[in-house]
């Protein structure tokens, strides 16, 4: 998963996902469906943030990854009998 994170002119932090090959506004949707199929956040790119303002990302983004992570060993350790 690809994410970029800029910030505007009025402060505003705005937030694309790469969909494919496209870039789209954020989606938790998108997210958690790329995550699901990969729990990968590949390449990160932060346009005029500050120092601060791309350590709390990084930290959320590594968070929510790590959700993420928990959910597939959770799964890896049922049988399928247990899933149905």
């Amino acid at each position: 998963m690809r994410l970029i994170f800029t910030k505007e002119s009025n402060g505003d932090i705005k937030a694309q996902i790469h969909k494919g090959t496209i870039l789209v506004d954020f989606s938790y949707t998108e997210m958690i469906k790329q995550l699901l199929e990969n729990n990968e956040i590949e390449d990160t790119e932060f346009n005029g943030l500050e120092e601060h303002e791309i350590e709390k990302i990084e930290e959320m983004l590594t968070e929510i990854s790590e959700v993420f992570s928990e959910e597939d060993e959770d799964v890896s350790d049922c049988e399928i009998d247990d899933l149905l």
